[in-house]
């Protein structure tokens, strides 16, 4: 049986300065969808590139290549 690594990116916390790394739920063309510490996160697309979560009063921003 083989087992896949969940995939996971870096997110980073515009209001801390901090990095926080997340698991990838789902995808879509325009949002991403991820776990943080048993906590689900939205992001949406602002930009090419550049995905955008408000949490708790906290900015997250998911940059892909």
């Amino acid at each position: 049986m083989k087992w896949d690594a969940p995939e996971t990116a870096m997110a980073h916390c515009t209001d801390n300065d901090k990095s926080v790394e997340v698991t990838i739920v789902s995808r879509t063309h325009d949002t991403i969808r991820a776990e943080l510490q048993g906590m689900l996160l939205v992001f949406k697309k602002l930009k090419p590139g550049i995905y955008v979560s408000n949490f708790s009063g906290r900015e997250f921003v998911i940059k892909t290549k």
